[in-house]
């Protein structure tokens, strides 16, 4: 029941995980339904892929926050590619590090919204085309920080437990159907997810000195791996973290 060429929905793909998953799912031969906010940097990565590995790839912008957005994104993308396969929600932040009581409401609801909201309109949207399909495999892109919390992370703990939580419940509720349900959580990782985080550069490089830290195509090849597993086996859970780092409190760095 698996097709020749997948097609998979990724959001958040104009950088970090999402485009990596992107550029690693292009090379084995993926078709490619690419969301973001930056719809530039979407469509010359479309045009680059179908060129480098002559797979289709729809670009469309998309704010997995708003639901008549994804819903428009999806449909358009299944129209255009003739359907999908396999949803990854990708798109996900932090803001800020603040303790729980000073947490401003702009960076909460951006979080919770973005997090946990996003994730729910992206697979209620998509899973409808992948059991027309009659094959399917969802991945949730989680954290470390969804299995143990730290100070000053609260409200995005409390967000990336929730994503552990909805792939717990969706991997029940769609048992019994050809579609397999992952949840993709890494630790430390050199993406743009810090400087979103902190809003300064400086203050971002400083999060990885000393440290060999994950890198994006680190976190695509878990999820490629996943995907291209035999349709019988089910990874519903996947915790990833660099050498370096031990837990969410214990880092080593070099000098």
């Amino acid at each position: 029941m698996r097709p020749e060429h997948p097609i998979v929905l990724i959001t958040g793909a104009s950088s970090g995980f999402g485009e990596a998953m992107a550029r690693l799912l292009a090379a084995q031969g993926c078709h490619l339904a690419l969301g973001a906010r930056r719809l530039d940097r979407l469509e010359a990565l479309a045009t680059e892929l179908t060129q480098a590995h002559g797979v289709k790839v729809f670009a469309g912008q998309v704010d997995t926050r708003d639901t008549a957005s994804v819903n428009a994104f999806v449909a358009a993308a299944a129209g255009s590619l003739g359907g999908l396969h396999v949803l990854i929600a990708n798109a996900g932040l932090a803001s800020g590090t603040f303790k729980m009581w000073e947490t401003p409401d702009e960076d909460l609801e951006a979080m919770m919204r973005t997090n946990v909201e996003g994730v729910v309109k992206t697979i209620r949207a998509g899973l409808p085309h992948l059991r027309k399909a009659g094959w399917g495999h969802i991945f949730f892109i989680g954290s470390t920080a969804g299995h143990q919390p730290y100070e000053g992370g609260s409200v995005y703990c409390a967000s990336k437990f929730g994503v552990k939580a909805m792939a717990h419940s969706l991997r029940l509720e769609v048992n019994g159907e050809q579609i397999r349900v992952t949840s993709v959580d890494p630790g430390m990782a050199e993406t743009e997810f810090s400087n979103v985080r902190l809003k300064s550069d400086d203050k971002a490089k400083a999060v990885y000195q000393g440290v060999q830290p994950l890198k994006a195509y680190d976190v695509a090849e878990c999820v490629r791996w996943c995907l291209m597993l035999p349709d019988h086996v089910n990874i519903d859970e996947m915790l990833v973290k660099c050498t370096d780092q031990a837990s969410v409190h214990k880092l080593h760095r070099r000098a």
